[in-house]
């Protein structure tokens, strides 16, 4: 399996933290506070996993926790309304994936003006 497309500096960039890094950069783990709210994002290149999380003050289970697992990457999107992360959807490429390129299918965590996930979908 292809390992995950994605460019972590622009990780850093658009969530604003430095990640917590697994030995041999197994994994990714990004954490983000907007208080009552937790946004925690872990990701594993090699395996194309990923894990979102959004935790809220006071509550004992996430308010929104979402496997995907075998993603082919991601990418960050600067767009008129909001810059945001999208993660294609897993087993739909016949070949690499290329951020350079919107995803068919995936779903996008939205980071400003504020936290919001949303599937999309597009024409191709």
């Amino acid at each position: 399996m292809p390992e995950f497309s994605w460019e972590p500096l622009d990780f850093l960039d658009a969530l604003g933290v430095v990640p917590v890094g697994e030995e041999y950069g197994i994994s990714y783990g990004y954490s983000v506070e907007r208080s009552p709210l937790n946004l925690a994002l872990t990701i594993w290149p090699m395996a194309g996993d990923v894990e979102l999380a959004i935790r809220c003050d006071g509550v004992a289970e996430p308010v929104i926790l979402l496997n995907l697992l075998g993603s082919p990457g991601a990418r960050i999107v600067n767009g008129k309304d909001g810059k945001f992360i999208e993660f294609a959807a897993a087993n739909l490429f016949t070949g690499r994936y290329d951020i350079t390129r919107p995803a068919p299918y995936g779903f996008r965590l939205r980071l400003e003006p504020s936290w919001q996930v949303t599937a999309f979908s597009f024409d191709v």
